[in-house]
């Protein structure tokens, strides 16, 4: 043999030694890949896609206002990984998306709304009879860009400024909160009392309600409803479906609400 051919031969072996670590390597990165996948659940509301679900409605995600894109995974119990992504663009889309969601009612409470874009939002909540309550601070309900001599316009919006002589300086809001789905049906019942008429149909019979299965969460943190928050700031909000911690936040709501509809 050669010295060329003994290079040759040199060569293709060193490929071929090469190309089968590479092969190695490849095969076990996507082989551990694949095994830890079909190990790990993943969550259904994945912070990093761009189509937010809301099936189940068993919610645990924080949404963070920063400069930079940047993912990460936290732990929720029971060993629930969720993912965060902090895109502005998109936890803007987010928050608005939870919004939207409410399905009977809404109840917030709130320091400052400035956005008109969320402001839309709610009235398009209350022109598909979600029962909205707003209170907001008395001292910042009417100063310029505030969205609430807008909402106000509205008959189905509620709105009170905090009756409190501290400042109100809260920022969450409930969705479908089980008090406020009460106090709704309680409203509602006492409506169809006085116009029971109005409630048959052709055949004389009163029509089935269809029962909407809702589940409640509570969206809290350092967010002003502002345009200048979401866009310049950094911010945090949370948002939990969890009962208990739902609960603390309609107590605080109902502390601060005074009642002017006739409830029984």
């Amino acid at each position: 043999m050669d010295w060329k051919s003994a290079k040759i031969l040199l060569a293709s072996t060193a490929t071929a030694v090469v190309a089968s670590q590479v092969a190695k390597k490849l095969y076990k990165y996507f082989f551990k890949s694949k095994q830890k996948c079909s190990h790990t659940e993943i969550p259904t509301d994945d912070t990093c896609n761009e189509v937010l679900t809301i099936k189940n409605r068993e919610i645990n995600d924080v949404i963070l206002f920063s400069d930079d894109v940047v993912r990460h995974t936290i732990k929720v119990p029971p060993n629930k990984d969720v993912t965060i992504c902090e895109s502005r663009e998109l936890n803007c889309f987010k928050l608005i998306k939870y919004i939207k969601s409410a399905r009977e009612t809404l109840d917030v409470c709130m320091y400052l709304i400035t956005s008109s874009e969320i402001a839309e939002h709610i009235i398009r909540l209350g022109q598909k009879h979600v029962l909205v309550r707003i209170v907001v601070d008395s001292d910042m309900a009417f100063t310029p860009q505030s969205q609430i001599n807008k909402l106000k316009e509205y008959s189905f919006i509620q709105v009170q400024t905090s009756k409190k002589s501290i400042l109100m300086h809260h920022k969450f809001c409930i969705i479908d909160g089980p008090k406020a789905m009460k106090r709704k049906n309680i409203l509602k019942a006492y409506a169809e009392k006085l116009n029971v008429h109005a409630q048959l149909n052709k055949n004389g019979t009163k029509p089935q309600a269809k029962n909407k299965q809702t589940k409640a969460f509570v969206m809290s943190g350092s967010l002003n409803w502002s345009t200048q928050a979401m866009v310049s700031n950094h911010e945090s909000v949370i948002v939990t479906s969890h009962a208990n911690i739902v609960s603390k936040f309609e107590k605080e709501f109902e502390s601060l609400w005074v009642e002017t509809e006739q409830v029984r």
